[in-house]
């Protein structure tokens, strides 16, 4: 009879408590505080539980290779969701956990500040708002986004900003 549980990540000199074991039978990992079962998390590949599981380990000490070998993310996925736990919000957690690549740059927060902007400086200038808006962003912010980043979002507010006039047209009619 085989055992259904398969050593991840042992104890050592830097990590004297936890053992980390995938679960072959229920498909799951099981980390073990010495003798007693911590957590148990569904082994899936995007599960964010399991992400959260390898930011904690990394930030821990357990070495990124280690993780990396034996969970088969890129070691800069894991160092983006570790320096994600330790310092980063909560959006930019979420944002790290989300996929691949870097967080991206249209976070809610600079999305707010785009809507702000647009109503501020749209309606005064239908022809360069984009790039207006691109600069102010530059200046709060330290970084550019390009138009077509933006893009989506200008059409959202666009629509959103002829239906507040369609509205205001109607109660005026009536």
């Amino acid at each position: 009879m085989t055992h259904p549980l398969q050593g991840i990540i042992g104890t050592d000199d830097k990590n004297p408590h936890f053992s980390v074991f995938r679960n072959l039978k229920t498909k799951k990992i099981e980390v073990y505080h010495g003798i007693v079962l911590f957590e148990t998390i569904t082994d899936e590949k995007n599960n964010p539980h399991l992400k959260l599981l390898i930011a904690r380990l990394n930030n821990t000490g357990v070495k990124t290779s280690v993780l990396t070998q034996q969970f088969g993310y890129c070691y800069r996925s894991i160092e983006r969701w570790s320096q994600a736990l330790k310092n980063g919000t909560f959006e930019e957690l979420v944002e790290s956990l989300k996929g691949q690549g870097a967080p991206k740059k249209l976070s809610k927060t600079v999305e707010g500040f785009v809507e702000y902007e647009f109503k501020r400086i749209y309606p005064k200038n239908r022809s360069s708002y984009s790039k207006e808006i691109r600069k102010e962003i530059e200046k709060v912010f330290g970084f550019t986004i390009s138009s077509e980043t933006l893009r989506p979002l200008f059409n959202r507010l666009k629509e959103k900003n002829n239906k507040q006039k369609e509205i205001s047209f109607k109660k005026k009619v009536k």
